[in-house]
């Protein structure tokens, strides 16, 4: 008499939970931010997500190609502004100082966000040319370009964005200078506060600058 075979009942799979490309790309996200490529390695990856090196490779061919998904990823999810922000509400300035506070309030709350981003501008990877540029933040570029163009017109839109994020870059990364210049006041990291003076001193200083052309 034949022994009834032992029918192996398959456990579904978690539906809600996050997919394993979902959890590669969140580790590379976290990772990438905080060491910089060339400080994560293959093996860092796949512990941080869970899986085995087998299973990152299925999804993503090189580290390269995993870290221009997930720097993407990081920027896409930062590329369309709220409805408010874009409206054509208010003077030039008053639009400028809302786009920007919406810039730095991103770049300032969201931590990945923030480190990949200089990152990008500082010393971009060969397979992420454009993250930073026309082809996410389109939409916030052509914006800050036209209303620099209507405060300061004749200058250059290019060099005024540029000394922008310089000057915004400076500023959401000197919290800790209170510990030796206490007058620094105590809203100096909130978005809006730091918007305003960063258009101010651009603007103020575009316009020197143009003056003193003359």
């Amino acid at each position: 008499m034949k022994t009834p075979r032992t029918v192996r009942r398959r456990v579904p799979r978690e539906r809600n939970g996050p997919s394993t490309e979902g959890r590669i790309l969140h580790a590379a996200e976290n990772l990438f931010a905080r060491h910089g490529f060339d400080g994560v390695s293959i093996n860092q990856l796949a512990a941080e997500a869970k899986v085995t090196i087998g299973a990152l490779y299925h999804h993503f061919s090189s580290k390269e190609a995993l870290y221009a998904a997930a720097t993407k990823r990081v920027f896409t999810a930062k590329s369309h502004p709220p409805p408010e922000v874009l409206q054509p509400k208010g003077t030039a300035r008053t639009r400028l100082v809302r786009l920007v506070a919406w810039f730095v309030g991103a770049m300032v709350l969201d931590r990945n966000f923030g480190l990949l981003l200089r990152r990008e501008f500082m010393d971009p990877r060969p397979s992420t040319p454009a993250l930073a540029g026309e082809d996410i933040f389109a939409a916030q570029l052509t914006l800050c370009r036209d209303l620099l163009g209507q405060l300061l017109p004749g200058a250059n839109s290019d060099e005024a964005v540029a000394i922008m994020l310089a000057l915004l870059f400076g500023f959401t990364n000197m919290k800790g200078l209170r510990a030796v210049l206490p007058g620094i006041g105590k809203d100096f990291d909130r978005p809006e506060v730091i918007a305003e003076r960063v258009v101010g001193l651009l603007v103020h200083g575009l316009r020197v600058r143009k003056a003193a052309r003359r």
